[in-house]
């Protein structure tokens, strides 16, 4: 029996071996000065502060913690890559070297208790304002009520051109100013007709 085959089967076993230690683990630990904060990463829910979670990539993470009665955080944090994680030490660690490698990135936040208005002041501050301008003077020339605005007509979509109208001209253009009365005529002349009409009897002065 041939003893190659039995070195190759050793030498894959140990390969395999080593690829399932040596390794590189990952993780985010995220604290806060108030315990029980929610923690988010990249809108991903990862628990309450202390949260712990792992990461594959090196890059930009946004990190949010909400908690009731402070001030939401939201920070954009850039995880820097180490110098075994370029290659062709990437290939190294993360399948031929027999060990773990542990990389942990901490995250510590300080969370502020949310300003809460009171309405008893606004209420009081609005009064206040509220007689001030009553005691100001009238104003010696008020403004002039601005006329309506008149919106403007939309633009006709591309490629449409719009129709022409023709400007409206009146036919009968009506007179100005007061009516003119015409201008007399020439009076006729009335000739008397020698025939005397019927039942005239001319009178015969003496």
């Amino acid at each position: 029996m041939s003893t190659r085959p039995v070195r190759w089967s050793v030498l894959l076993s140990g390969l395999t071996l080593l690829a399932t230690v040596g390794c590189v683990d990952r993780r985010f630990v995220v604290r806060t000065n108030i315990p029980n904060a929610q923690v988010y990463i990249d809108d991903r829910p990862v628990g309450a502060s202390p949260a712990y979670t792992q990461f594959d990539y090196y890059g930009f993470y946004t990190i949010k913690i909400v908690h009731p009665g402070y001030e939401t955080i939201v920070k954009r944090e850039h995880v820097a890559a180490p110098w075994y994680a370029y290659p062709p030490f990437d290939f190294i660690t993360e399948v031929l070297w027999p060990f773990r490698i542990r990389d942990i990135r901490e995250f510590n936040y300080t969370l502020y208790e949310a300003v809460q208005t009171r309405t008893d002041e606004l209420l009081n501050t609005a009064d206040a304002l509220r007689q001030r301008g009553m005691m100001l003077p009238p104003a010696e020339r008020p403004a002039e009520p601005r006329p309506p605005r008149i919106p403007p007509e939309p633009l006709p979509p591309p490629g449409v051109v719009p129709p022409v109208v023709p400007p409206v001209v009146p036919s009968v253009v009506p007179p100005v100013g007061p009516p003119v009365a015409p201008a007399p005529g020439p009076t006729p002349s009335v000739v008397p007709s020698g025939q005397p009409s019927s039942g005239y009897t001319p009178t015969k002065f003496r």
